[in-house]
């Protein structure tokens, strides 16, 4: 029994941010709010290397269909696909400055 509570001390001792051997709810608070804060980061973190794939994805995918390799035919017979294609990356990359803009305002 005297492990277990050993193991369970040892498990809130990171949580004790003043040090005194007593973890209060307002250390638990604060350490929750750490947590939550550092999800939002990783979230937006992982949204912003969302956009810059989705602006890359499109440059590269220009640069392609504009080679010689590239026959116009093949490009006419794409444009529906390839149009959507355009759109979908653009949106993704609107959704994450306006996202940004509006989390700014907050």
């Amino acid at each position: 029994m005297g492990g277990s509570s050993q193991m369970v001390t040892q498990q809130y001792e990171k949580y004790d941010l003043d040090g005194d051997g007593e973890v209060t709810d307002k250390e638990l608070e604060r350490q929750q709010q750490l947590v939550e804060l550092e999800l939002r980061e990783e979230k937006a973190e992982s949204q912003k290397q969302m956009a810059w794939l989705a602006m890359i994805s499109m440059l590269l995918f220009s640069i392609f269909l504009m080679l010689p390799a590239m026959p116009d035919s093949r490009v006419q017979a794409l444009s529906d696909l390839l149009g959507l294609f355009y759109i979908a990356q653009a949106s993704i990359v609107a959704a994450y400055f306006g996202a940004t803009a509006f989390m700014s305002r907050k």
